[in-house]
């Protein structure tokens, strides 16, 4: 067997780090390399046993777990997992606040008396181990500086008016939820087109998810009922454990399935269903995450006429979803992360984006 793949475990209940340990030493690839009980030690500790991930725990003393991911991904970057109680007993901004400081994913604790096997943590920590993080995206967003949202004027009104856009089918997944949260920040409320969006995270977090979303955009964002109308300047997130697709012009639904290529909603069957119902007016996007959820939907896309779009490797967490569509040739244009909603609103105007790579 090869090296193991080293674990941090920052919590400052005793009991969680031992249960937390226990549970990620039951997988022979994994070790426990050392714990913290603030973020101040977990800061220390990074530097000092340079661990391939971290979880961390969000309300400590000290230092809290927030503070600690953002320290740690400006100064000694690690993929952090992120262990929380339950968000739906707290602020819809506090946990999805760590994938803002740079976070890769977010998982619920169980309770205390459950017993180190419901602690299944050892496939997520495995499958981050694997992701080649790189320092805070954007920057430091410990300055607090974000981009200005995006204004429209009585020109982009006119313009809006004949968009040639339907609707934005976007499948996103490690990382996605940046770079999500800058896009829609940036795109003014009265973007023309319907937005629809499968995003690969915990079931228990997608309310919260959403709630971080929408504080920070102009467009109205929700999690998407069955039968929801698709109307410009909204968003729709595809619940946990349904697909959600568009069965016609104007509407989506939500459909009980078995999960496709390991994901349950499936970004395929939205881009597809997208294709579908709307041809030439469907613009599909592919954001960072594993696997190759996507591709076969910004394949379909392409066939209908409609426009694609990858985000970039430099900006991508994880390349795998991105690569998976480019290596098939089915990607219009290639755009950094941070350019993606300038261009969607060229898009929007019947101009070409800025900043466009051909695929390879």
């Amino acid at each position: 067997m090869g090296k193991k793949i080293g674990v941090l475990v920052v919590d400052d209940s005793p009991i969680c780090r031992k249960l937390i340990s226990e549970a990620l030493q039951q997988d022979p690839e994994l070790e426990v390399v050392g714990t913290a009980a603030d973020g101040l030690d977990a800061l220390q500790k990074v530097a000092e046993l340079k661990p391939q991930v971290v979880t961390m725990d969000v309300d400590m003393p000290v230092m809290d777990g927030l503070t600690a991911v953002e320290r740690i991904m400006a100064e000694t970057p690690t993929p952090i997992l992120v262990l929380t109680a339950d968000p739906r007993k707290q602020a819809p901004e506090l946990t999805c606040k760590a994938l803002e400081m740079g976070a890769l994913a977010l998982q619920v604790k169980p309770a205390l008396d459950a017993g180190p096997e419901a602690w299944n943590l050892a496939k997520e920590v495995k499958l981050l181990s694997s992701v080649r993080v790189i320092r805070h995206l954007r920057g430091m967003l410990r300055t607090g500086v974000k981009p200005a949202p995006a204004v429209s004027s009585s020109a982009d009104a006119r313009a809006f008016s004949i968009s040639p856009i339907g609707v934005v089918a976007i499948a996103s997944s490690t990382g996605g939820p940046q770079v999500v949260h800058t896009l829609l920040s940036e795109l003014p409320g009265d973007f023309p087109a319907p937005i629809v969006l499968v995003q690969h995270i915990n079931s228990a977090f997608s309310d919260s998810l959403a709630g971080w979303l929408a504080a920070a955009s102009k467009l109205k964002i929700r999690v998407a009922k069955d039968g929801d109308a698709l109307l410009p300047g909204e968003a729709l997130i595809a619940p946990p454990g349904l697909h959600m697709v568009v069965p016609s012009r104007g509407r989506v639904s939500l459909v009980v399935g078995e999960p496709r290529e390991g994901h349950l909603p499936s970004g395929s069957l939205l881009l597809e269903s997208a294709a579908k119902a709307y041809g030439r007016r469907a613009v599909g996007m592919i954001l960072t995450g594993m696997g190759v959820d996507g591709a076969d939907g910004i394949a379909a896309v392409k066939a209908a006429g409609g426009t694609t779009i990858a985000q970039s490797q430099e900006s991508c967490v994880v390349f795998g979803m991105p690569g998976a569509a480019i290596a098939r040739g089915v990607v219009d244009q290639v755009v950094h992360g941070d350019e993606l909603s300038l261009a969607l609103l060229k898009l929007a105007k019947g101009e070409r984006p800025p900043s466009v790579r051909a695929a390879p």
